[in-house]
């Protein structure tokens, strides 16, 4: 099997209202998709969402690189997908959210040549079925409270709360989120996307919290704060999430001593599936449990990652719920909230609607 063409994608999914967190305010989502045609007929569809500050990223790089290197694969065989992320590798440094698009539609078109969704490639189902939180942005008390009415209402279980300003402010936004849910079987996962700054401060304000329903924190420092995470790690009572300290493998093999409980990977931190999976298996080897995040993506990521989920057992917990957040969306995943169906159809399992790729397109290429 040969690369004969591949198309690329610039699009603007519009969300339903603006996503809030600490250092920015988001009315769409800006995504490249990557589509793979092969010389058998077969077509894979891969995704790359950027984010500045994780992955140093645009939405504009992704797309001019991508467009750069796009004729340099033609002709490759999409089926050796290691082989793929080595001539990748050679050809531009990091850029993991560009590698992740390209990542997708080759274990896409792997599991349509296959005739099996990429889950059961990866190792099979190892759950029954996933659920996913529901991420509630940086707001008021007054209208996160409106918010988990709703979501409660829904049948969602789990809230993850974004904060990070004042980290006195946040506790006691925190502490009236949590006694607000008291009586419900809601729990609460905290996000700060590394807002805070000073160690001690943290562990004195998150310990006057004994609330079993306070999961864990998420990042709440920066990237390369690894002695205050240290820190952290042997004081707070709570379990404490890396994020975005840890990009990928290589990341997490320079750490002599991971210091956290849980470690949140994304495929467009790491490269794709190829790399988060190799990600979460030394995460396992050192006792880390892993949570599939998201950076917001359509159905097409989102696919890809609860493939990835559904085939580790040493995935947690899920966050893709970027479909739910658009008013217009290019495929069809399926959600049952609070679960998402994959299904058993061939690669990612969805249909590509090609009338709203068309309208949210941007601009676009074909090599």
């Amino acid at each position: 099997m040969k690369i004969t063409k591949i198309k690329g994608y610039y699009i603007k999914l519009p969300l339903k209202e603006p996503f809030i967190i600490n250092y920015a305010t988001y009315d769409s989502m800006h995504s490249i998709i990557v589509e793979i045609h092969t010389d058998t007929g077969l077509v894979g569809y891969g995704e790359g969402v950027a984010d500045e500050h994780v992955t140093g990223e645009s939405a504009e790089g992704i797309y001019a690189n991508l467009e750069l290197i796009a004729p340099q694969l033609i002709g490759e065989n999409p089926l050796n997908i290691e082989a793929m992320h080595n001539k990748l590798d050679t050809m531009i440094i990091g850029n993991p959210a560009l590698k992740s698009s390209i990542d997708i539609a080759l274990y896409d078109i792997l599991g349509k040549h296959a005739n099996l969704p990429i889950y059961q490639l990866l190792g099979g189902q190892t759950v029954e079925r996933l659920d996913y939180a529901k991420v509630l942005s940086v707001k008021t008390i007054d209208e996160t409270r409106k918010d988990i009415d709703s979501l409660l209402l829904a049948g969602y279980k789990v809230i993850k709360v974004k904060l990070g300003g004042n980290i006195n402010d946040d506790i006691e936004k925190l502490k009236q989120i949590l006694d607000y849910i008291k009586d419900t079987d809601a729990e609460v996962r905290v996000d700060c996307n590394q807002a805070w700054s000073n160690p001690k401060v943290i562990v004195q304000a998150i310990n006057t919290i004994h609330d079993p329903k306070l999961k864990w924190i998420e990042q709440p420092l920066k990237y390369y704060d690894i002695e205050g995470m240290k820190y952290l790690f042997d004081h707070m009572n709570v379990s404490l999430m890396a994020d975005e300290m840890i990009k990928d493998v290589n990341d997490l093999a320079r750490l002599k001593t991971p210091h956290f409980d849980l470690l949140n990977v994304k495929l467009m931190k790491c490269g794709g599936i190829h790399n988060a999976v190799k990600l979460i298996r030394v995460a396992e080897s050192l006792g880390i449990e892993c949570q599939i995040g998201s950076m917001v993506e359509s159905s097409i990521g989102s696919a890809a990652g609860y493939h990835t989920a559904m085939a580790l057992k040493n995935v947690k917990s899920t966050e893709l719920t970027g479909p739910l957040l658009f008013s217009q969306d290019i495929g069809d995943l399926k959600y049952d909230i609070p679960y998402v169906d994959l299904g058993e159809a061939t690669g990612l399992g969805i249909k590509i609607n090609e009338r709203a790729l068309e309208s949210l397109t941007v601009k676009q290429f074909e090599m």
